[in-house]
């Protein structure tokens, strides 16, 4: 019975590992800057920090995590969505 359990946990322990190892800052790629003017460039460090302020404002004293904490995640998340617009040539056009 044990080990019918550890086989059933065992990939799910290796595959949050894995996807924790994905999140981890990296550089963005230059090339991929390159392709976007200024205007985007700047619209879209304007977009990190409209969500960097909405995600900071949206902490509560209920949640699981310190607001250190919070900060952290707010700001790696916000980095992450920046470069994902940065990065990608045919994303990133504001829809209003």
């Amino acid at each position: 019975m044990f080990l019918a359990r550890l086989a059933f946990v065992l990939p799910l322990m290796l595959a949050g590992e894995a996807a924790v190892a994905q999140t981890r800052d990296r550089p963005a790629s230059p090339k991929a800057a390159e392709a976007k003017t200024p205007e985007e460039l700047q619209d879209i460090q304007k977009r990190v920090a409209e969500w960097l302020k909405t995600c900071l404002d949206d902490w509560d004293k209920s949640t699981h995590m310190t607001k250190a904490e919070w900060r952290v995640t707010c700001q790696r998340v916000a980095n992450e969505r920046g470069r994902f617009l940065a990065e990608n040539p045919n994303v990133g056009a504001r829809r209003r």
